[in-house]
């Protein structure tokens, strides 16, 4: 199952940096949410939508592999996260309840950084020192990001790459 975890966050960024490429004419980090990439209408939008629902399916069987394993809460907020992830690629841009579960992705996996942090710290695991400086990092530069720039890519690839470093450094525990 660690091999999910491994591949889950790599096949969703995949499919964003993909879709980056097919439209970097228009899109602009600053400018734009990351979500425009998959926008209902746009060509080619399948490419970031199927690839975080993929990225999900991997994430959400990890998560649960995790929580099996340890019986920590937190995980279950990961999963919720992941399924948040899920659903944006099943509810996209442009669908009613795209920024629900957009937000829904973002809050739960800044929750699950924070309680797995204060459970690895509990446990006396050092990774837990390390999740709650990425996530007292994270949050607040995303929010300042949110004001100072007119689309919100920014502060959804500074969540995304928390994310990402927490996730890694995380697998080894497994």
């Amino acid at each position: 199952m660690k091999i999910l975890g491994i591949i889950g966050p790599g096949i969703s960024v995949g499919g964003i940096l993909i879709s980056y490429l097919i439209h970097r004419d228009w899109w602009g980090i600053t400018e734009n949410a990351i979500s425009d990439l998959g926008r209902i209408g746009l060509p080619y939008n399948w490419v970031m939508n199927i690839s975080l629902i993929l990225g999900s399916v991997c994430l959400i069987i990890y998560g649960a592999w995790r929580f099996k394993k340890s019986k920590d809460i937190g995980w279950l907020l990961y999963m919720l996260g992941s399924v948040f992830l899920g659903l944006i690629g099943i509810f996209p841009e442009g669908t009613n309840l795209h920024y629900e579960v957009s937000w829904g992705f973002f809050v739960s996996m800044f929750l699950a950084i924070l309680l797995l942090s204060i459970s690895f710290l509990i446990r006396g695991n050092k990774l837990g020192i390390v999740g709650l400086m990425l996530f007292l990092l994270g949050v607040p530069l995303a929010l300042w990001s949110l004001k100072k720039f007119e689309g919100v890519a920014v502060a959804e690839t500074i969540s995304i790459v928390v994310f990402l470093i927490w996730h890694y450094l995380m697998l080894g525990d497994a």
